[in-house]
């Protein structure tokens, strides 16, 4: 037989994990809760709407999206009830903790997109943020739709080399010369 945790519950279990996550936009979340099996897609927008409204959760603008993250209040609501999640439902977000809050901190740092402007034209942007701030924003213009995925799907795991050659590039060799 199946357990179904009340919706108190589940409202801690995501006080929980934005505490241990780190701020996170809901598509995040949703991702998180659903490939560690804790909760549904309707559990999880009910639970954030409701913990938002009640003032525990506070919104900020991100360019991924909303950004869920704790507030003072949230933060005391769950040390004061965190004994009434199962101890084995709180381990499963400690569990993977580091590792998705890695992950969506990368998200969050190394953005990428593209666009068709024209019959073979797309733009390609890749940008790279540290605290919310961009360290680069670049806008490519690439022939196709093929090449502009391929840009975006690298991104993520160039993006530091990247910006370290326009950093050398630009700035290393005239200091040197």
């Amino acid at each position: 037989m199946q357990r179904h945790p009340s919706e108190t519950e589940n409202k801690l279990l995501l006080l929980h994990a934005i505490d241990r996550l780190g701020s996170a936009t809901s598509q995040q979340l949703l991702t998180f809760v659903v490939e560690n099996e804790l909760m549904d897609y309707i559990s999880l927008q009910l639970g954030l709407a409701e913990l938002d409204e009640s003032g525990f959760l506070r919104k900020q603008p991100h360019a991924l999206g909303t950004l869920f993250a704790l507030t003072g209040k949230g933060h005391d609501a769950l040390l004061m009830f965190r004994k009434r999640v199962p101890p084995s439902r709180l381990a499963e977000i400690d569990e993977h903790a580091e590792e998705w809050r890695a992950r969506f901190r990368r998200e969050k740092e190394m953005l990428s997109s593209f666009e068709k402007r024209g019959e073979n034209d797309y733009e390609v942007r890749l940008r790279l943020l540290e605290r919310g701030c961009d360290l680069m924003d670049l806008r490519l213009s690439v022939p196709s739709r093929v090449t502009a995925q391929e840009f975006s799907d690298l991104w993520e795991k160039r993006a530091g080399r990247v910006y370290e050659a326009v950093m050398h590039a630009l700035g290393d060799d005239e200091a040197g010369g």
